[in-house]
């Protein structure tokens, strides 16, 4: 039994389904688990339930998942018998580490489905491989059960594509992923929503913000390596950071970028982007607890970020696994 059919047949078998996405939530994991929970509510007929351990942005409340979230701060272990992690690369992605390992103890299943070739498998089923988002994963695991690809279904997927491929742009843009979202948008998926929500969702705060990042970006002319860092001081929402790296990856010379969020509670996001192929920056995260994929990729650090005369660095105070 291949690792696809053991999933369907643990869903068929359960009752109330538990699916957790990582934390600070974007449109993939959002969109992958949306995806899953409607299937297994219409045509499983199954109790289905999502979990994040932070709040997702209100840009992805037009995928109309909502509904199936939990508000508890931690899910009540006896109420689940079987539990799907969606896009986590490693465990304490989950925002839920100790107790996820809990699960077997109290004979709950666990899958893990993601797209991050650091993933290593922390779960009884892993469904991992190489895909440009893990809504691409979620996309063929329903193709081959003959799914109905509604509209909410059709749209939470092309949600996910569409923004872990930076609209088709990136390096992890494969044929496969553009082929998937030409079907997905022959079921109806909704584009223009997806557009609006996703990409055209800047405020002008926001762009404000991004203009005196970038008026303060340092580049080393010897690695050719773009640095970009938002103080604590600079409010900025995840989506926005995440977006300006994306962003910097227009810039011609620049091998590696790398953009540092300062956070009020003593943690440092760092967020690395490349798209030479000869890179691979999951490599670099990976050495200081994170993970990723070969063009991006991201770490964080306790500490906080100090600016010298030569520039910025870091006082480290105690790595964090993200």
């Amino acid at each position: 039994m291949t690792n696809s059919e053991k999933l369907f047949s643990k869903i068929n078998q359960c009752e109330n389904i538990l699916i957790i996405c990582h934390r600070n939530p974007d449109a993939d994991t959002i969109g992958s688990a949306g995806a899953l929970a409607f299937y297994i509510a219409e045509e499983c007929r199954r109790a289905v339930t999502i979990f994040c351990v932070n709040e997702p942005p209100r840009s992805l409340d037009f995928l109309d998942v909502k509904k199936f979230f939990i508000k508890a701060t931690s899910p009540d272990l006896s109420e689940f018998d079987f539990v799907i992690a969606v896009d986590c690369g490693d465990i304490s992605q989950t925002g839920l580490a100790e107790k996820f390992l809990q699960f077997n103890e109290h004979g709950v299943a666990t899958a893990n489905i993601d797209h991050h070739q650091t993933n290593g498998g922390y779960a009884d089923i892993n469904i991992v491989e190489s895909a440009s988002a893990t809504a691409d994963i979620i996309y063929k695991l329903l193709r081959e059960r003959d799914a109905k690809f509604t509209k909410p279904i059709s749209t939470c997927l092309l949600a996910g594509i569409i923004s872990d491929t930076t609209y088709f742009t990136n390096a992890g843009t494969t044929k496969e992923a553009m082929a998937h979202a030409s079907e997905l948008l022959k079921n109806q998926a909704d584009i223009k929503a997806i557009i609006k929500n996703t990409w055209r969702k800047n405020s002008p705060e926001a762009l404000k913000v991004w203009g005196k990042i970038l008026s303060q970006l340092q580049f080393n002319e010897q690695y050719k390596i773009v640095t970009a860092v938002i103080s604590r001081e600079d409010a900025i929402l995840p989506e926005v950071f995440e977006g300006l790296a994306n962003f910097l990856t227009t810039l011609y010379e620049a091998n590696i970028i790398l953009v540092l969020r300062e956070e009020s509670d003593g943690e440092i996001k760092c967020s690395l982007r490349t798209t030479k192929d000869n890179i691979d920056v999951s490599k670099l995260a990976k050495r200081f607890g994170g993970g990723g994929h070969t063009g991006a990729a991201g770490f964080s650090l306790r500490g906080r970020l100090i600016r010298t005369q030569s520039g910025w660095k870091i006082e480290k105070q105690q790595t964090s696994i993200q």
